[in-house]
């Protein structure tokens, strides 16, 4: 706690959605430092309210005075790239109001600035973590509802008023044809979908029928975006913030070869519903929020913050979903968690959507939704790829030292003897420009040294660095792995990669991998010790590794 306490965080976009972020930021132990808004009217009132110390009327400035580690983005759609590159250009961690972008080019600067930045990006994609939401994902990923193949989401909630008291949205919202706010209905299904992602959208709309004060005709009514996913499954998306009629803004289903669910719709008597194999032998509806239902679900599989939530939570907004957002940035900012929506999960979310007004410029063409992993740098696609597999998760490896031997973390004085050490390992080339590039990505307390006591100097050495990348969207790599040849045969390269994969774990990570060469025999040997499976992402790897496992008598 009294580290979250120190933490200064500012919000941009204060007066408003930005605001309600307070009791979210208070249940979680931090505080707000400073506030930005352009409403000079209310700021201040803001800054009050908010227990904030400092106000600014200029994001910029703000970034440049407050001295701040982040910051909260709940300004309108267009700002917040540009915002979120400022702080990201200067290491400060932002969560970010969705949708990530409003233009495929955008995103991409996006990327890229998070895979230069030390901070973490977090886009605020709050559905995800609405009780039943999470339930849903849980049961998915204890397997009740077997291969899921089909999902829907619709965000149903006439708008027509808000146009004309945030402008904004006439333009970014009911202005665009396509889906221009589907990160609410898509992010929830793509959660309950693991390892899969959207790879090609087709999109239509109902047609104008209505007008705004002003006599201009709003984009096109209902839009239906369909998704085909990697996988093979099919989602359907409906936005519709137009049509007059009762409000219905949140409505999923989901279909698996065990289990369906369908969410009420707000009608009377309607109710969130569930079948799943597993839970009943007769093929019928069950009340999701039934008392024996909900209790038998939640005692076994709903996650134990939300089976009780702390009063605070419930107040924080969106039926709890605010608070455990900003649990999740402030784990995540402090090095104790992923980022569970962090960059790629947010382009998952937000590029179909951008692709869909694409399509309706073309006549509700199919076209491809680009994968955000690929406009990374520098991925060694040639190298051989091994994986932690899921059966090893629950457990943490011993990490065992002959006599004379210490472990511990990389100190800023040590890059000298890091240098050095890598030379000795056959990693020439090192400077200290390379290691501060590598700590960007570094988890907290996540890159480890062995020490020869006696004589004081570095023998072994790994990272453990966040690197999502297609198939690992939480990625965690375990990385630049290396060992002085003089202090061979000791252990010392297992114990190394041990401390990383158990700093991994309790950082909650799932997705766990790291790549290597065909010629590194040894380590290939300690990678296989420890528990690692090769993870064969080209074909012509299938001979690469029989070849590798022949060499090590396996």
């Amino acid at each position: 706690m009294a580290e979250l306490e120190k933490l200064k965080v500012g919000i941009v976009g204060a007066v408003g959605r930005g605001g309600s972020f307070r009791e979210a930021f208070l249940a979680n132990g931090a505080t707000i430092h400073a506030v930005c808004d352009t409403n000079t009217e209310r700021l201040d009132d803001c800054r009050q309210e908010l227990g904030a110390c400092e106000q600014y009327t200029d994001y910029g400035e703000m970034l440049e005075r407050a001295e701040l580690d982040a910051v909260v983005i709940g300004t309108p759609m267009p700002l917040h790239v540009p915002q979120s590159l400022m702080a990201l250009e200067r290491n400060l961690h932002v969560l970010c109001e969705v949708p990530a972008g409003i233009s495929i080019e955008e995103c991409r600067q996006l990327v890229l600035a998070c895979e230069q930045s030390k901070a973490i990006f977090m886009m605020a994609e709050n559905y995800t973590y609405l009780k039943h939401n999470v339930l849903i994902r849980e049961l998915v990923r204890q397997g009740l509802f077997g291969e899921v193949y089909y999902a829907e989401g619709e965000y149903v909630h006439e708008l027509k008023e808000n146009n004309e008291t945030t402008p904004w949205r006439r333009t970014w919202q009911t202005g665009i044809e396509g889906v221009t706010y589907g990160t609410h209905s898509l992010g929830p299904i793509l959660q309950w979908m693991p390892g899969d992602r959207v790879v090609r959208v087709c999109c239509e709309g109902s047609g104008h029928h209505y007008t705004d004060p002003r006599g201009d005709a709003y984009q096109q009514d209902s839009q239906v975006m369909l998704c085909k996913t990697a996988k093979g499954a099919l989602i359907k998306i409906r936005v519709d913030m137009l049509s007059d009629r009762p409000h219905a803004m949140t409505n999923y289903q989901l279909q698996g070869t065990h289990g369906a669910y369908e969410s009420h719709r707000g009608g009377p008597g309607d109710q969130h519903k569930i079948w799943c194999r597993a839970l009943s032998n007769e093929v019928r509806w069950c009340d999701l929020d039934a008392l024996a239902t909900i209790d038998q679900l939640a005692a076994k599989y709903l996650p134990d913050a939300w089976r009780n939530p702390p009063p605070a939570a419930l107040r924080a907004g969106h039926g709890g979903g605010d608070y455990f957002e900003v649990a999740d940035f402030l784990q995540a900012i402090t090095g104790n968690a992923p980022s569970p929506i962090g960059i790629h999960e947010a382009m998952d979310m937000t590029l179909p959507g951008l692709v869909s007004q694409q399509s309706m410029q073309q006549g509700g063409a199919w076209l491809p939704v680009p994968n955000s992993r690929d406009w990374r740098v520098g991925a060694p696609e040639g190298q051989l790829r091994m994986r932690w597999p899921a059966s090893l998760l629950a457990s943490l490896l011993p990490v065992n030292l002959p006599d004379g031997y210490q472990l511990r973390c990389y100190v800023s004085t040590d890059e000298a003897d890091y240098i050095t050490l890598m030379d000795k390992a056959g990693f020439t080339g090192w400077t200290s420009t390379g290691i501060e590039d590598m700590q960007r990505v570094l988890l907290p307390g996540g890159f480890f040294l062995i020490e020869h006591t006696a004589s004081g100097t570095l023998v072994a050495t790994a990272m453990a660095t966040h690197k999502p990348i297609q198939g690992y969207p939480n990625g965690a790599e375990l990385g630049w792995v290396a060992a002085d040849p003089a202090h061979a045969g000791k252990g010392l390269g297992f114990a190394v990669c041990a401390a990383v994969i158990n700093r991994f774990q309790r950082a909650g990570y799932r997705d766990i991998y790291l790549w290597t060469d065909d010629a590194r025999l040894p380590a290939l040997k300690t990678y296989l010790k420890m528990g690692f499976v090769s993870d064969i992402y080209r074909t012509s790897h299938e001979a690469r590794w029989h070849d590798v496992m022949e060499k090590l008598g396996g």
